[in-house]
């Protein structure tokens, strides 16, 4: 018979609470009172923690008629966390409570705002709680008019309509309907990155429930180690509940223009690009993003590349930029000058109720962090694009093309936060996001080996892959989504050690 050996200390806790866990739910199983486990659980919430909540939290239990809101995600039913409650919080003190009661009942957890994340670790959380962070959902400029106090579950449609009424901006992302908090925790790209950097280096401090249910603040002089973790490898270390961000004058217009291009010109728009990114070191606050997708008004055959322009103010390298871009010869363009900050949402197609915020309908995302445009690869993966989508299964999959700007990002010191050097060297992504409807396993096989089959078509020869941690699949080498720095990925294991050494906020692409 094989023996038995005896945790070593240092894992001594994740071993007694595996026994706990297997304990309580053997009891929990035969109890003659029960009906099932989930029963069981649910009366321990009700019981043990419904009264340490505020007034203003929240329990929900299926089949609660606000069950199934409250538990949609983007990606589901490919990922889909499986919860037996929802704890909708309204104070820190929830969060901690929360946190408490699962540890001391073995019940795993997940911190949820935007529902929008959709790496593959996600999928693993099984009969959990989900504490829900919507209602901390406030935000409020300071005094001094330079930076704002705001909840963990905002978000960024929130953050910049109610900034934008006090005449303010923040460097938050570009789709609506995802939380400020989120993206932020593992850097951020940012409409304004150009002049002020990744939306993780504007953060000021933070409010941070950790594994043990105890809450922090961690800023440049306050807990200064995990501070640093936060911007970049946040997911890992904590809940943010509330957090101060740097913001800014919003005054001054944007103007977006559009630009389709049919396949065949793919090559020189990105060859266009690449010399107009070499030549033009600091173009200002000029974002250009798109998509390649199907549009069959002007191509019926294959997908079209669309080049989506916004720039601020007059000081940008915006003429040059059209005036390349229009020599290719476009299939279509459009200009719509004078847009408040406020509406850039909407304007750009990224408001609430577009494609990006749709829940329930499967999507499987692949990134990839570039420095330059390679042509050849890009058409090695729009090929592979164009066979995928061809299937109506998978007819309205969209394929991201994004540069941020790089120079506020690359003035900021590599060594001020967990953002790997790869991130803010690279500051190009391109991003498939495919949708599909139902659960047929044959479909998911299908995507997935595409999956497998166009990372390796865009592959290119020029630089090892980096995959941003906000857009990758899950899975993918440690050092490729934080850095090959080996010191860099040791202190971030270190700090994972301190602050979560039973890896209870495992299940966002975990440093590990």
């Amino acid at each position: 018979m094989a023996s038995l050996r005896a945790p070593q200390p240092a894992h001594l806790r994740t071993w007694l609470l595996a026994i706990l866990s297997v304990t309580h739910r053997l009891v929990a199983a035969t109890a003659p009172q029960q009906s099932s486990l989930v029963l069981s659980a649910e009366q321990e919430i009700k019981t043990h923690l419904a009264p340490l909540l505020s007034d203003g939290a929240a329990l929900s239990f299926p089949p609660d008629p606000s069950w199934d809101a409250l538990t949609a995600r983007v990606s589901a039913p490919r990922i889909a966390p499986q919860f037996f409650a929802v704890v909708e919080v309204a104070t820190e003190a929830d969060v901690e409570q929360t946190v408490k009661f699962a540890n001391k009942y073995c019940h795993p957890f997940l911190a949820v705002s935007g529902s929008h994340g959709f790496p593959t670790g996600m999928g693993k959380m099984k009969r959990g709680i989900q504490i829900n962070l919507r209602r901390l959902n406030s935000i409020e400029v300071y005094n001094d008019g330079k930076s704002a106090t705001a909840g963990g579950g905002i978000l960024q449609y929130e953050a910049t309509r109610d900034l934008f009424a006090e005449g303010k901006m923040a460097a938050t992302g570009l789709c609506a309907c995802v939380s400020v908090a989120g993206p932020l925790l593992g850097g951020g790209h940012s409409m304004l990155q150009a002049r002020h950097g990744f939306s993780a280096d504007n953060l000021v401090s933070a409010r941070v429930t950790l594994a043990d249910g105890t809450s922090v603040t961690a800023s440049s002089e306050e807990n200064a180690e995990l501070f640093w973790g936060l911007k970049g490898a946040g997911h890992n270390l904590g809940i943010m509940t509330s957090f101060d961000v740097k913001v800014y004058d919003a005054d001054e217009l944007w103007a977006m223009d559009v630009l389709s291009f049919t396949q065949d010109k793919l090559e020189e728009v990105l060859t266009v690009f690449n010399k107009l990114e070499y030549e033009i070191q600091n173009p200002g606050l000029l974002v250009a993003g798109g998509a390649i997708a199907w549009n069959p008004e002007l191509d019926k055959e294959h997908p079209v590349i669309n080049i989506q322009l916004f720039s601020a103010g007059t000081a940008t390298s915006i003429d040059t930029y059209i005036a390349a871009l229009k020599a290719i010869g476009p299939a279509f363009t459009l200009t719509v000058p004078d847009v408040p900050y406020g509406e850039i949402y909407t304007i750009g197609g990224l408001g609430i109720d577009g494609p990006l915020c749709r829940k329930n309908v499967n999507l499987l995302a692949l990134a990839n962090s570039v420095s330059r445009w390679d042509p050849a690869g890009m058409r090695a993966g729009f090929t592979e694009f164009t066979k995928l989508t061809r299937n109506p299964t998978f007819n309205a999959s969209i394929w991201l093309l994004e540069s941020y700007g790089r120079r506020g990002v690359q003035q900021i010191p590599v060594e001020s936060a967990a953002v790997p050097a790869e991130e803010r060297e690279r500051h190009i992504l391109h991003s498939p996001i495919l949708w599909w409807d139902g659960a047929d396993a044959a479909d998911r096989k299908e995507v997935e080996a595409w999956a497998e089959r166009y990372q390796k078509a865009v592959a290119s020869p020029n630089e090892e892959p980096h995959f941003y941690v906000n857009y990758a699949r899950g899975g993918e080498a440690v050092p490729l989504v934080y850095g090959t720095d080996g010191s860099r990925l040791e202190r971030l294991r270190r700090l994972k050690r301190e602050w979560d050494p039973d890896n209870r906020f495992g299940f966002y692409n975990p440093i590990r």
